[in-house]
């Protein structure tokens, strides 16, 4: 019988961090997943990072100050992975590794540290013509579901990449605030989906996985062909051993990084871009373990 998805990544998580993870997922891991409960317990004033949506908006305006409400924290919490399953994760990734290894590694490591706290987890993804969306479940058949799905959705025939379609359903179908983790690649979101982040930030806390493209010209390996998978075309032999293309579209590629970054810090969404499969657990547990430690001075 095969090895369920679940249990290679708890066993991923215990070969690649040993005691480095388990402060976050042996306790500690409800600070790093922190959300507002249902009751209300004071107020304070607001901090960069903070949900604009807790807002208290007549305090404020007696104080002159921005406040926000703070809440005890729930017993249970919701959390969502909203994944992109389009073909472009069907390809390699900076580190030579599948994209589709590296998402299905980060959304089960959102899952084994939800299933150690009790949380609950669903999923949005798909598209437009397919979409695809599970509950918010904490069993170990939903959770294994759950990857199943997101690997089993995300093929090179899948469609192009629509991620603006994508955060628009994360918002209209997930209606309970949640941790919402955000996985997709290295060219999303761009600064055209500001205003959809904008609108997810005030109603829940986002995080965001992009998992780094490979090389588009793979120039030390003319043997193989390398073929655009969204617009399926070669590209020719001659515009990968071009020093002009090659730094056209370095420059591109790092041009829509930063863009990509001043945006989501812009709107205080804790965000990584990691190299492949062989790097998300590390870098997901330093971007937990940075998360906690904001939280922890707030």
């Amino acid at each position: 019988m095969a090895t369920s998805l679940l249990t290679r990544v708890k066993a991923r998580v215990d070969l690649h961090t040993g005691r480095r993870a388990r402060g976050i997922v042996q306790g500690r891991g409800r600070s790093v997943f922190k959300g507002s409960g249902e009751d209300f317990d004071d107020l304070k004033y607001y901090q960069p990072g903070d949900r604009i949506s807790d807002i208290d908006w007549k305090a404020t305006a007696r104080s002159g100050e921005p406040l926000i409400r703070q809440f005890n924290e729930e017993r249970v919490r919701h959390l969502s992975i909203v994944a992109d399953t389009s073909s472009a994760m069907s390809t390699l990734a900076a580190d030579g590794t599948s994209k589709r290894d590296a998402m299905v590694t980060a959304a089960g490591l959102v899952c084994f540290l939800a299933q150690n706290n009790g949380d609950l987890v669903g999923l949005v993804g798909g598209s437009e013509s397919r979409p695809v969306q599970l509950p918010s479940r904490s069993s170990d058949g939903h959770l294994e579901l759950l990857l199943r799905t997101v690997q089993q959705s995300t093929t090179a025939a899948s469609r192009p990449s629509d991620v603006s379609w994508l955060l628009e359903r994360a918002f209209r179908v997930t209606r309970r605030s949640t941790l919402m983790t955000i996985i997709t690649d290295e060219a999303h979101p761009g600064p055209e989906d500001h205003s959809l982040l904008r609108r997810l930030a005030t109603r829940h806390d986002v995080m965001v996985i992009r998992i780094g493209d490979a090389d588009p010209l793979q120039a030390g390996d003319l043997d193989h062909e390398v073929v655009d998978v969204e617009s399926p075309r070669e590209i020719s032999e001659l515009a990968r051993v071009s020093t002009k293309v090659a730094r056209d579209v370095e420059n591109y590629r790092r041009a829509r990084r930063e863009a990509t970054t001043e945006m989501l810090d812009s709107l205080h969404i804790t965000h990584l871009l990691t190299a492949g499969d062989s790097t998300v657990v590390d870098d997901m547990i330093a971007m937990l373990r940075e998360r906690e430690y904001r939280h922890a001075r707030a």
